[in-house]
């Protein structure tokens, strides 16, 4: 076995077996808001080497004056499908961060298989009160403040109400579910390393 380790902290190291490296792959991350997607794409990145991270909100970054309608995000999808498959033909292996229906899965599904690149998808979860105090606690740190106003607050509850709208929009059955709630971003990110082989 080919083990090698890279410092993920300053008292941590992560291992994996160099081997499972040889065949690319494509990580896929869904989840709704506050569920971690952020934060898990970022920590598989890091552990690792030689991955590209695809996510949909840098991507938006890159369109001057983005407005999300129909229209842009069909023109977003195309351009994270494109990035997706040229990665995978130059044989780096993607972890790709997107909320999405079940024709989106299969989208990302179908470019691995043309590159024999293998498939993880997972969609993390976790109760409303937890992923609104961190979508709130994220949003004090963007902003600065130790505390939220009023309007912030309320116009961030638009988005998780009601609490299902999110698995009644985006519907999947072909993916893993993991809750963030049990887990820490740490344990999420081992977990998934754990399954690639």
């Amino acid at each position: 076995m080919n083990l090698i380790c890279r410092q993920t902290s300053h008292e941590s190291f992560f291992c994996y077996n160099a081997r499972i490296m040889t065949t690319p792959f494509l990580i896929f991350i869904d989840g709704p808001m506050g569920s971690g997607k952020t934060t898990t794409s970022k920590l598989l990145n890091h552990k690792l080497p030689d991955t590209a991270r695809v996510a949909m909100p840098d991507i938006k970054r890159l369109v001057p004056n983005y407005k999300e309608n129909p229209n842009t995000l069909i023109v977003l999808k195309d351009v994270m499908g494109a990035m997706v498959d040229k990665y995978l033909e130059h044989r780096v292996s993607v972890i790709v961060e997107l909320v999405t229906k079940a024709q989106g899965v299969e989208m990302l599904r179908n470019i691995a298989e043309k590159h024999g690149a293998k498939f993880y998808a997972y969609r993390l979860t976790a109760p409303k009160d937890h992923r609104q105090a961190r979508v709130h606690e994220r949003t004090k740190e963007m902003m600065g403040v130790t505390e939220l106003p009023k309007s912030k607050i309320d116009e961030l509850t638009g988005y998780f109400e009601p609490n299902d709208q999110f698995y009644i929009n985006n519907p999947v059955s072909t993916i893993d579910f993991i809750d963030t709630e049990k887990m820490n971003p740490e344990q999420v990110t081992d977990f998934i390393i754990g399954k690639l082989d």
